[in-house]
């Protein structure tokens, strides 16, 4: 038996789908590695903070912690629903995974 070449063309529904599965990866890790990254200096600033808490910055660190979690977890809806992966939306708003 001899091996045979397929040649599938970049456009191809499958190679898409893949290449989406592959940036939602790759979307996932860098970002997810930035939200650990910022929760470990937080946590950093907290155990060795020698004076008072400065709540501002505790909450500004918080808040791009959450925007970036927001923003990617938006881009990576965004690419499942291109490819008919999404959660579906129930009527109240949310999601078969419990959220809004």
């Amino acid at each position: 038996m001899t091996a045979q070449s397929l040649s599938i063309s970049p456009d191809h529904p499958a190679i898409r789908d893949l290449r989406h599965a592959v940036e939602a990866d790759c979307l996932s890790q860098e970002g997810f590695g930035q939200i650990a990254a910022m929760a470990r200096c937080a946590e950093v600033f907290l155990h060795q903070a020698t004076e008072p808490l400065h709540r501002d910055i505790v909450g500004t660190v918080l808040r791009a912690i959450q925007g970036r979690a927001d923003d990617i977890q938006n881009c990576i809806n965004v690419q499942a629903e291109e490819v008919g992966c999404a959660w579906p939306v129930l009527p109240d708003g949310s999601t078969v995974s419990g959220r809004a």
